[in-house]
């Protein structure tokens, strides 16, 4: 990587999309943005941009070179599209970022493939926003009562850990990896997910209303949940299919951060806060 790297961004524009905006804007990278996003990311911040190192472009004023980066997020843009474009020239990298619950098109321009699972979003994103919480909030809103449905662990991880993440992929003097994959590192079960997001709901609900009870004002404590290996194996009582079933190998992309920066996978940011973000965007309408 260059001293200073050009990262294209293009595809979907959700909320991880915005989310490494943020993350490279405290860096001395220069981010190559279609025209509409170019000028919302210059308005939104705008101080960050006149105090920091980074830089933000329009693509209509930039042509791409070599040793520049692009990162794809989403599945829709058929692969015949990319390729019929003239000035993306030979030998660029360019990586493809999407949800595990999305279609997996595995496109062959790609250099690098990125798969995120069980990503808690900061904003209220049809694709990356769990159908489980968007569900459950308007059964709170309803008043109904909700009997979870046991349908697998789920391994939550941040937006937050899986953007900062993909920086230090970006910055990285290593090549980006051919393929990894990107998920929490503890097993919540459908419960323990129910619990902590309806005491969210209650809190918050309490605070705009001002309506606080002994309920609310507990301070509960967050489930004991425990770090699982990074490797999948084939621990009794499931074989190794059946774990990655459940669970990605998460060694490729500990690895690479390893080589990166020397530091591996390690999500940072704590369950109950990404939720409670998650919630606070989804009760918005952002």
């Amino acid at each position: 990587m260059t001293e200073d790297p050009v990262i294209h961004l293009s595809g979907r524009a959700g909320s991880l999309f915005f989310g490494v905006i943020e993350r490279l804007l405290r860096t001395n990278a220069s981010l190559v943005l279609e025209r509409q996003i170019c000028e919302q990311i210059e308005s939104m911040y705008s101080t960050d941009l006149e105090f920091g190192q980074a830089s933000v472009s329009s693509a209509a004023l930039v042509t791409p070179k070599q040793d520049d980066m692009l990162l794809f997020f989403g599945a829709e843009l058929p692969e015949e599209h990319l390729k019929s474009q003239p000035h993306y020239p030979e030998g660029m990298q360019l990586i493809h970022v999407t949800h595990a619950h999305e279609q997996q098109v595995r496109f062959e321009w790609a250099t690098g493939q990125v798969v995120v699972h069980d990503m808690i979003p900061h904003r209220n994103d049809q694709v990356s926003t769990p159908k489980l919480f968007t569900s459950w909030l308007e059964s709170f809103q309803e008043g109904e009562e909700i009997t979870p449905e046991e349908s697998g662990d789920r391994w939550w991880v941040s937006e937050i850990d899986v953007a900062d993440a993909l920086v230090r992929l970006l910055l990285s003097s290593h090549p980006f990896p051919s393929e990894c994959k990107m998920s929490g590192r503890r097993s919540w079960s459908t419960v323990q997910t129910l619990e902590e997001f309806q005491l969210l709901y209650k809190r918050t609900s309490a605070g705009r209303s001002g309506a606080f009870g002994i309920e609310e004002l507990t301070a509960a404590p967050a489930p004991v949940i425990e770090v699982q290996p990074l490797i999948v194996t084939d621990a009794p009582p499931m074989s190794i299919e059946e774990s990655m079933a459940q669970r990605p190998d998460l060694s490729p992309v500990h690895e690479a951060l390893h080589k990166a920066d020397g530091d591996g996978w390690r999500p940072l940011v704590p369950i109950r806060t990404s939720l409670m973000h998650c919630l606070a965007g989804m009760l918005d309408g952002d």
